[in-house]
Parts: C-alpha cells; structure tokens; sequence
C-alpha cells in the first residue's frame, strides 16, 4: 500500500502485487469521499482515474459471473411486478387526463381522447420499453464489472425502472395543461403536439439527471430532510395512496381483498409478508380480476361493470394494437420547437429531476452498505441516459435506479432478475400487447399495490426526517393534497363521497384499526371489527352515501340512512351502504381463513402490543408518571 498525502486529504493506493485481502482491508478502512468533495474536477477525475473503492465505467467484467442464481427466479416476478403495477397506474392516471379535461373543455371530444389513447400505447410504451431495456442491461453489466473488481460472486444488480411517482407528475402537471392548451387543435394533432411536448421534457429531464452527481451533493447540504423529501412525499401520499384508496371505496366488493392482501402480503410480519416471495403483487391481481369479470366491478363512464363490456373491451385493444406499434424514433424531440409549452413543464421537469437524482444517491448509498458499492457517477449516467434514450423513441416518463436492493440481495439474486426483465418488457411494451393485457386485469387491484407503494414513499420520508420537522414535513403534503383537488373539483369520483361523507369520523377508526389488526396478524380482532364494520355500513355510521330510502323516495344524506338494494340492476343501483357490507363480509372470511391458518401454525404468531411505542411505555417522551403506573392487565383478542 502506497499512502500519498497533500494538505488535509489522505489518499491510497494499490501498488502491484496486492492481495484482494488488502483491498477488502482498504475499504474498511478507508472513509468514502466526503459529499463536498464531488465538484466538477473530482467527477472528471473519477470517470477516467477513479479512487481505489470505485468500479471504473470502463472495466473489464468477470466472465465466470453467475449471473443467474435461485435468488433471481423469486426476484424476477418482483421487480417484474413492481414495474407493470407502477405502469399499469401511470398508464390508467395518464389515459383519465383528457376524460377530465372534456368535463370542463367542451373542445376536447371522443375522437381527442381515442386520439390520445392511440398515442399512449402507440408512441409512449415503446419508448418506455427501450428506457428499460437500455437501464437493465447496464446495471446488469455493472454487476459483472463489481464482480471482477471486488473478485466474488455474490454481486446483485440494482434493480431499475420507471419512476413511479414523477408519472403522476407528468400526467397531471405536464399532460393535463397541455391538454387544455392544444384543445383547439384537431385530434390527431392534438395528441401529437402533446407527445411531443412531454417528451422533450423528459429528455430535458435526463439531462438534468445525468447532471445530478455535480449537484446532489450540495443541495443535498443545504436542503433539509423534510424539505428534499416532502415532493416525493406528497406524490407518494396523494397520487400514489389517497387515489388509490378513492378508487377502492368507489368499487368495494372488488377493491377489499386487494386491499386486505396488500397490507397482509407488503407490511405484515416486520415487512416480509406473509406470503412466499415475488408473489404478493400477483395475490393482488388475480384476486381482483376474478372478481371483476365474475361480474363484481360496478364500473363508470369509462370502465363498464358488465363483463360482456369488458369483454368487448379486451377484444378492441387486442385488434387495434396488439402486434403493431407506432414508434417515431427522434421525432418525438419536435416539441423543442415550442419553447413557451416546453418551458412551463420545467417547473415540474427539474424538481423531478432534483428529487430522482439525490434518490439515486441515497440508493446507491444503501446498496454499499449491503456489500455491493457500485459507481455512484455512473449510476446516475445511466438514470440520465436512460430516460434521455427513453425520450428518443416515445417515452414521456423518466426512469431511476429503484428503492429494493437490500430486498434482492438478501434473496440473492444477482444480474439475471435484471437482464430478464428488460427482455419481457421489451417484448411486452414494443409488441403492443400491453394494451389488451391493460384491459385483461383489475385496475383497482392494480392501484392497490400502488398504494402500497406510496405508503413506503411517506413512511420512509418520516423515518429520514427528524421528529421535529414533521409538522414541516405535512405542510410539504398539504400542498399536493389541495392540488389534487383542484385537479379533481369538477368531477369528485364516487369514492371521495363513500369514504368522506357521512360515517368518515367512524370510518377512520374502524378501518384503520382493521389495517392494524392486519398487519400486526391479529385476524381474531380484526374479525370482530369488520363484523362492526358491516353493520354500521348498513345504517350510515360508515360509508353513508345512501340517497334512496327504503321506500323507494328520496332521502337527505344523514349519518343515520339506511342503505338497501335500491335497484335489481347492480350496475345502476347508487346506494353504496350496502355494497361496503357485502365487501366487509367478504373480507371477514378472508381474516377467518387467515386465522384458520394462523391455528395451523401455517402463519406466524399476531404481535398483541396494540402498536406501543416502548419509548412511550417507559415514559421517555415525557407521559405523566399516572400513565406509566395506571396499568392494569386486560384480555386481549388475538
């Protein structure tokens, strides 16, 4: 070892012959560069002459990787999961834009949105698919340049994709005003321009991006926690949650045992779930679909309930876009031809790009400490360039390194859960098969991992941030919570009135204790609240949107209405009481079955703590010493 020093800074290097022992000795030893440090001069030096603990971009790989392990077979469905879950949201949030916009722009018709849609799978998936295909494959090679450099065998990929929350962003903030925008326009131009808009954005975006190593630093050392994390946050909380769980109280029969699924398969059980690996999304999914086409979705103005409907709508999507695209490489840049639509997407363009790029870091950050420290640099290079290459053939949606290493690693997985997955989806998305398989599946099950997910985002943006910007923290979230609504003033969804009407105070205990009891696998109590649930549901103490009385009249919406089938159709009926009482009884087999199993020893033993904080129990939050000693032993129901 060869120690040079100049002024404060100690640097060391291997000299030749050194033993892989000595450069596993070095990096425990040898402290990572200071955030500070990473100006301009320190990341062209690194890209061509990189410090001891980094993988140079350019390196050679380690031949005989195993690339493809056990690991990678329960990984693969995972992040195959997490990617077409996320897409599968964006995708629906996307397409419901101009539905909004003609509720309001009478200019916007039928022929703009069929118009739009066309574009969607046309332009936009295939675009997407080259992003992920281009990402996957180079964070793959990166695993095999890892394991060269660090001489072992148990390197796993980071895992890649879209990024989830900046979708919402582009559709709502980006799309949605260049929908009113270009309104005039007729409709095949109209879909254009906007294809085209938010696609130079986004390459805008990439750029930023591949910019972000000169930057995160010092924003990232100027900037509180709470206020780097409260857009991500707040997208996680509103477009990501709140939609979410609208959408489940719009259809509940079908939504319930999604949702119940999603908190038993993603938070149960210290966060791994109850369920085997890889399988909780497709838990999710199938549940509600067969649901759906069993005939359980009451559907809307855009999504019919019937499934001969549905039926007819999966033929239509496979006949006009399965087998065909309509990818125009490069020309999707012609939206820098207008500066004034491309400049006001830049208010959303750069704190994406902000919060994706400091994201970036701190995931590469926590790879290193699972044993894996990949290039930081060249991690972002790929972010960048993979959503700028993205852009260059359709995609309107930025892709990121994603949050879930530690998850594949401790399944160990290595490249090949990465390398496949660019493959599916290369076939899926350029293929023109997402379209009917968009159509083929639940999309409120589709939003409940989505809610999943967003609830990680705000739960890990409290854990990072000190309990005293909390309050700051909210006021983040405040913000994107008015936004929706303004977004959403016009056409409130049935959901908003079935879980905020009349019942909401008594929903909020109720349901949240259910979600507890589900996660901390107490299925006995929480069986004894849905049955509370059911009933409270049928008098209006819960979800009492119930305009038709018993007797056929019209009755003023109380928190004592009585809801009733007030029509034989299911699909036209609009009292909703009802309906939450026959999801919550569904819902109730489902935690006996759960118990059932529990007795079997099949699940593991329900944590019957009531959700304490021990730091509250020991009085170190500063509780009276009367709460501390009024204590008295009680039976609990497991």
């Amino acid at each position: 070892l060869i120690e040079v020093t100049a002024g404060a800074a100690s640097v060391q290097y291997l000299s030749e012959p050194a033993s892989r022992a000595n450069l596993d000795q070095l990096r425990l030893e040898q402290p990572r560069p200071n955030d500070q440090q990473a100006g301009a001069m320190e990341a062209v030096t690194n890209f061509f002459k990189p410090d001891p603990n980094t993988v140079p971009i350019l390196y050679g790989i380690n031949k005989s990787y195993q690339w493809f392990k056990r690991g990678d077979v329960d990984a693969l469905p995972a992040l195959f999961f997490d990617n077409l879950s996320s897409l599968l949201a964006i995708i629906l949030a996307t397409l419901f834009v101009p539905v909004i916009v003609s509720g309001f722009v009478p200019a916007v018709t039928g022929a703009h949105i069929a118009a739009f849609e066309a574009m969607i799978f046309g332009r936009v998936l295939p675009g997407i698919a080259f992003a992920l295909a281009f990402g996957n494959i180079w964070y793959g090679w990166m695993a095999f340049k890892l394991s060269k450099f660090d001489g072992r065998d148990d390197v796993t990929a980071l895992p890649y994709g879209i990024n989830t929350p900046a979708g919402f962003l582009v559709a709502f903030s980006i799309m949605l005003p260049l929908c009113i925008q270009y309104s005039s326009l007729p409709p095949a131009e109209f879909a254009e321009k906007i294809w085209q808009v938010t696609a130079s954005a986004n390459f805008i975006g990439g750029i930023l991006e591949c910019l972000g190593y000169w930057l995160a630093a010092t924003i990232r050392n100027n900037t509180s926690k709470a206020a780097l994390y409260a857009p991500i946050a707040a997208v996680g909380f509103v477009f990501l949650a709140l939609d979410p769980f609208v959408k489940v109280g719009g259809e509940p029969i079908v939504g319930i045992l999604p949702f119940a699924v999603a908190f038993t398969g993603f938070f149960a059980n210290d966060g791994h779930g109850i369920y085997p690996t890889g399988i909780n999304s497709l838990l999710i999914f199938g549940t509600g679909t067969i649901i759906m086409w069993a005939g359980g979705l009451r559907g809307d103005g855009s999504r019919p309930g019937q499934p001969s409907a549905l039926g007819d709508q999966l033929v239509s999507a496979y006949d006009t876009f399965a087998w065909t695209n309509d990818m125009r490489p490069g020309l999707s840049l012609a939206g820098f031809a207008d500066a004034e639509a491309l400049g006001q997407s830049l208010r959303i363009v750069i704190p994406v790009a902000l919060q994706s790029f400091i994201e970036t870091m701190e995931n590469v950050e926590a790879a290193s400490q699972k044993g894996d420290n990949y290039n930081l640099f060249e991690a972002m290079l790929v972010d960048g360039l993979g959503t700028m290459v993205g852009a260059f053939f359709g995609s309107t949606i930025p892709t990121t390194v994603y949050i879930g290493h530690a998850r594949y690693k401790n399944i160990g997985a290595a490249a090949g859960y990465s390398l496949l997955n660019a493959l599916i989806y290369v076939l899926l998305l350029l293929t023109g098969l997402f379209a009917p398989l968009f159509r083929l599946v639940d999309q409120v099950s589709i939003l409940c991992i989505l809610l999943v997910v967003g609830l990680m985002i705000v739960r890990q943006a409290f854990e990072v941030t000190v309990s005293r910007h909390y309050p700051c923290l909210c006021i983040g979230i405040f913000c994107l919570i008015l936004n929706y609504f303004s977004v959403n003033a016009a056409n409130l969804e049935r959901g908003i009135y079935n879980i905020g009407g009349d019942g909401g105070i008594i929903s909020s205990l109720i349901i949240t204790q259910i979600v507890c009891d589900l996660i901390d696998l107490r299925f006995g109590r929480a069986m004894v609240y849905t049955g509370v649930a059911i009933f409270a549901s049928l008098f209006g103490l819960m979800h009492g949107n119930n305009p038709i009385s018993p007797q056929g009249t019209g009755q003023v919406a109380t928190a004592l209405t009585v809801s009733t089938v007030d029509n034989p159709n299911y699909y036209l009926g609009v009292n909703e009481g009802w309906r939450f009482s026959v999801a919550y009884s569904l819902l109730f087999v489902f935690c006996g079955a759960h118990l059932a199993a529990q007795r079997m020893g099949w699940i593991g033993e329900p944590i019957m703590d009531n959700g304490t904080d021990p730091a509250h129990m020991m009085g170190e939050h500063g509780e009276s010493v009367h709460y501390k000693k009024e204590q008295h032993p009680t039976t609990q129901i497991a």
